[in-house]
């Protein structure tokens, strides 16, 4: 049996940092992290992320301070067209020596002194993936009668109207009615 252990994606070893309070050290790491995900928005499993921080020793733990990127799949919420894009996500988090003090799950240096990055990174993209990404600003979407993609074809179905402004459709019909009335009147 193997007694070999395969650290956490994405860690730092901070035990020179825990003996010199005061102390910084630069940390640059990558790893993939499965799972990062909403309905619309994906950060593919074979797709890096990239932790590039500054990780400082203060009297309460660790702060660190950096950048998170990632490269994502975004699935425009109109006609549904994927396309890449690219997350950079700033952070500064604090993280605790003794796990009794951590205010939050994995922002606590492990036993072996191994600084896990995983959830900040993780917290931090999932965060900024777009709710609602668009393949381009004015992209007319798919056509609710026939499922076309209204960027690439002219389906002649007419967009449906919105039920809350059938009141100002009914308003103006009765005031375009009462114009051509007053027209016709000698």
């Amino acid at each position: 049996m193997s007694k070999h252990v395969t650290a956490p994606a994405l860690t730092v070893n901070v035990r020179e940092l825990l003996r010199h309070p005061g102390a910084h050290q630069h940390a640059t790491v990558r790893a993939s992290l499965p799972g990062l995900a909403t309905p619309v928005a994906v950060v593919p499993e074979d797709a890096p992320v990239a932790v590039d921080a500054e990780i400082e020793s203060v009297v309460e733990g660790l702060l660190v301070t950096g950048t998170v990127q990632a490269r994502a799949v975004l699935r425009c919420v109109r006609c549904l067209r994927e396309r890449p894009g690219e997350l950079r996500v700033d952070v500064r988090e604090l993280f605790a020596v003794d796990s009794r003090a951590a205010e939050d799950d994995g922002y606590t240096v492990l036993p072996d002194d191994q600084l896990p990055l995983a959830a900040m990174a993780r917290d931090a993209l999932v965060l900024a993936l777009p709710a609602t990404p668009h393949c381009r600003p004015d992209c007319a979407g798919l056509c609710p009668e026939c499922g076309a993609d209204r960027n690439d074809v002219d389906c002649g179905h007419r967009p449906a109207a919105d039920p809350r402004w059938a009141a100002l459709g009914d308003l103006r019909d009765r005031l375009h009615s009462m114009e051509e009335d007053n027209d016709a009147r000698p």
